[in-house]
């Protein structure tokens, strides 16, 4: 018992003070209000079956605030099996920057899709979206301001979910803003761990040159390019904290694409190299397990209830203190009423789809991939 509970101190003092660390990162991160006027970019969108969303997307990066003749829009079509190929042909010959990609038979994926449309770019900057992705007039002209730090490599950026009623949906953005937050503290501590591939810029040079997608994951093709430009480039990476910057995209509908989509996010955990990476991903794995153990225990036995309060009330008032800010960015102040039913929620649902990652088939954009 007194082993438990040297355990369990260490635990939540780590833990609080990793997330006390990121509440100061997300302070410190920059605000840039220069203006880029020399890179040329090119925005790439891997495509599979996205018929209701591309068009949107298409006329938003048609409207951007920025001499069109500074950037393209490349769409790799992934074997579509709706109208998807159809729609973008129309769109192409409306619009003379827009360019049509196909992958080959023997190519598929969102990573042969990105390496593909990267090798028809001509911009010097590569920013990528997805197709069911909403982005602001000012999108590229925000982003593209980072890169006039010629040691700036990679710019992560802020994607969040639509908003949208329901308890389901509060809880789905809840998690992503926390996993969005982490991830922009991770890089203004010189520390990056993850970024989204909704709304991700590098130089094209550099994707070259550390070449990314070497292992065999489905997905990743943000995270891994990210953890190999932190390799050869500490301080390369950048996160734009600003409200023309952010990506507005879909949550999942239902609860069975929810853990798809987490099983999938998950199962690429297992490829994992960055210390950095690993290390945060053991401590929140650590401690969600670590309060779903001693919840189960002191049902069974009451004297572990008392620091399993602890430890939940340790975990609780870090999450809440860091989580504060970044809903008060992302406009969505109101979700911290959910933080508490989320923490109670998160312990059990975090361990049971690591747990799936490992053991289970996942589908993404109609197509099964086994473990």
């Amino acid at each position: 018992m007194e082993i438990a509970y040297i355990f369990f101190s260490i635990l939540g003092i780590w833990y609080f003070f990793v997330f006390l660390l990121y509440r100061i990162a997300w302070n410190k991160l920059p605000k840039l209000k220069s203006t880029n006027d020399k890179d040329f970019v090119s925005v790439i969108v891997a495509c599979r079956n996205e018929r209701d969303n591309i068009a949107n997307l298409i006329q938003q990066v048609k409207n951007q605030k920025l001499d069109k003749n500074r950037f393209e829009m490349i769409i790799v079509n992934d074997h579509s099996t709706d109208d998807t190929l159809q729609i973008l042909e129309k769109e192409a010959s409306i619009w003379d920057k827009l360019k049509v990609v196909r992958l080959s038979k023997s190519e598929k994926g969102k990573k042969s899709a990105i390496q593909k449309g990267i090798s028809f770019a001509k911009g010097d900057i590569i920013l990528c979206t997805d197709a069911d992705c909403s982005v602001g007039e000012n999108w590229i002209t925000t982003i593209l301001s980072y890169f006039l730090d010629e040691n700036i490599k990679m710019v992560s950026a802020p994607v969040v979910f639509e908003n949208k009623k329901g308890i389901f949906q509060k809880l789905q953005s809840l998690e992503f803003l926390s996993l969005i937050g982490s991830g922009a503290a991770a890089i203004s501590r010189g520390k990056s761990i993850f970024c989204n591939g909704a709304n991700l810029a590098y130089r094209k040079s550099v994707f070259f040159e550390v070449n990314p997608f070497r292992n065999n994951t489905v997905s990743g093709d943000d995270v891994f390019l990210m953890h190999h430009i932190k390799q050869k480039y500490t301080n390369g990476i950048a996160f734009a904290k600003q409200k023309d910057a952010i990506v507005e995209t879909i949550s999942q509908p239902n609860l069975k694409a929810f853990i798809n989509q987490r099983k999938r996010w998950a199962a690429k955990s297992s490829a994992y190299k960055d210390f950095d990476t690993i290390l945060i991903s053991i401590l929140v794995f650590l401690m969600n397990l670590s309060i779903a153990t001693l919840f189960v225990l002191f049902l069974f036995n009451i004297k572990w209830l008392g620091i399993f309060l602890a430890l939940f009330l340790v975990k609780f008032v870090a999450d809440y203190l860091f989580l504060l800010p970044v809903l008060q960015f992302f406009k969505r102040k109101k979700l911290a009423f959910w933080i508490l039913p989320f923490e109670i929620f998160y312990c059990f649902y975090i361990v049971l789809i690591v747990l799936l990652s490992f053991t289970n088939s996942f589908e993404w954009k109609g197509r099964t991939h086994k473990k």
